[in-house]
Order: structure tokens, then C-alpha cells, then sequence
């Protein structure tokens, strides 16, 4: 079972009377974690797994500075003090781990996003050394930008999908991983970064963007960056027949929690 949720964005501040759409803080981003992690869970518990593949990173966090800011500088609406969110997000990373530690073997794949490129490298980091000791869970922690994973037959690109051009992505692929390349047939690239659905088909790799949880701030909100379906995703995969299932967590419509500051 490999679980897309991407661009959780963490620490995002969110009005609805300024939006038009849901508020957001870190307590609302906690909780759709949950309820996404355990809706995910209990719509692929008729397979029996040999391992989970947990990504994470993708903009998990929204900002990656003290001063709110993303990697490359831009000003961002936060919730709180940078130290108190990463400290949310760790806490809440670790016990999705140990919730599915309980289905299979746990391999953690950190993807570093735009907004939090160098804060997943520490939350990465922290989960080596927490985990360290555990044979059940693999942390993969590179500072690269794209990993791989090969499953069988199976070959996944896994990066955040805000450099280069996803047309390229097979290319890519092949150059960095001619081995996996030749040995796999179902091949497949998983991003995030834009907020919404889509799957599109480059020299028979599917490039698969996964929506977020997160709704539109005002900066998305004033440049008409709204609408899209909030929800995460889960991908099934054989060994050998590849893409056999997936589930689809979607957030319901805001309540009125959600609707006021």
C-alpha cells in the first residue's frame, strides 16, 4: 500500500469569511490528517500487505523558516511559531508510522517540497533517530529531490513535481535508473505540488498529480487558485501485475468550525 497525502501544509492559516472557502490552522490540518490516514486504512483492509510505503514531506509543512517564509523566501499566512508547528508535525508523523507499523513493514520515503525542503530533511532526520533501532520501519532521507522505489515490477518516481517538466519524467527515469527501468513494466511518477487530480500518460509512464487536504488561503483565494476537490489518496500495487486498487479519501464539506476564525 503506497498513501499520497501531499501538501498538508502544516501551519497554513486560512479564514473563510476572507476565502470563501474552509478555514484552516494546525488543529484542523491534524485532524483531516487523521481522518484521511485512518479512511485510507479502512478502505484497503481486505489486502494483506508486505509492506506499506509512507510518503512524506511534499510541503507537509508550510513554511521552512522562523520568519513564515517558504525555502526560496516567499511570505506565507502561518498559524504559529515554527518550532511549535515542526513539533506538531512530528508528533503526528510518528503516530501515523506506529498506526501502520500495525498493518506491515513501514518504509518512510521523505520528499522534500518548496515550501519545507529543508524542514523534511530535519523531520526525516528525527525519524532515523527515532526509529533507528526499529528493523519494521526504513527511513529513506536522501537530500535528493527525486527517489525511487522498486516493487517487482513495479517502478515509482516519487517527487514533490514543482522542477522540470513532467513530460520528461520517463526520460529522467531512465537515465537515473536504467536498471529498474529494463527490469520493471508498470512504471509510474507520483507528485503533488499543484493542488489538484490529474494523470497523464508519457511514453507508457503515468504521471499522477494527488490533490491536498488544505483549502485555498487568501493568496490562492485572490488569484482564483480555488475549487479543487480536497482529498488523499491510496494506491494498491502488485508485484507483478502493478496497480491493482485505490482508495480515496475526500473532505467533507467544511462544518461551522471551519467557517470562523
Amino acid at each position: 500500500m503506497e498513501l499520497a497525502i501531499p501538501d498538508l501544509h502544516i501551519g497554513k492559516l486560512a479564514w473563510a469569511p476572507e476565502t470563501g472557502y474552509g478555514s484552516y490552522d494546525n488543529k484542523i490540518a491534524e485532524r483531516l490528517f487523521k481522518d484521511a490516514l485512518e479512511g485510507l486504512i479502512a478502505r484497503t483492509a481486505s489486502f494483506a500487505f508486505e509492506r506499506v510505503l509512507f510518503v512524506v514531506g511534499n510541503d507537509l509543512l508550510h513554511a521552512d523558516t522562523k520568519a513564515g517564509t517558504t525555502t526560496g523566501g516567499t511570505q506565507l499566512d502561518t498559524d504559529t511559531r515554527y518550532h511549535k508547528t515542526f513539533d506538531i508535525a512530528r508528533r503526528m508523523i510518528t503516530r501515523a508510522i506506529d498506526r501502520l507499523r500495525e498493518i506491515a513493514p513501514v518504509k518512510v520515503v521523505v520528499v522534500p517540497g518548496n515550501h519545507d525542503t529543508l524542514s523534511s530533511w530535519h523531520l526525516g532526520d528525527s525519524l532515523e533517530c527515532y526509529y533507528h533501532d526499529r528493523p519494521d520501519v526504513i527511513i529513506d532521507n536522501g537530500p535528493n529531490l527525486r527517489k525511487y522505489v522498486h516493487f517487482g515490477k513495479c517502478m515509482l518516481l516519487l517527487t514533490h513535481g514543482d522542477k522540470g517538466k513532467r513530460a520528461d519524467y520517463p526520460l529522467v527515469m531512465a537515465t537515473e535508473q536504467p536498471k529498474m527501468f529494463g527490469a520493471t513494466v508498470h512504471r509510474e511518477a507520483h507528485t503533488g505540488h499543484l493542488h489538484q487530480m490529474r494523470v497523464q500518460e508519457h511514453h507508457g509512464v503515468k504521471v499522477r498529480i494527488s490533490p491536498a487536504l488544505c483549502p485555498p488561503d487568501a493568496w490562492h483565494a485572490e488569484n482564483h487558485f480555488v475549487g479543487n476537490q480536497r482529498a488523499a489518496e491510496a494506491f494498491v500495487w502488485h508485484p507483478e501485475d502493478g496497480l491493482v486498487a485505490m482508495a480515496m479519501y475526500t473532505v467533507p464539506e467544511p462544518d461551522d468550525s471551519e467557517r470562523v476564525a
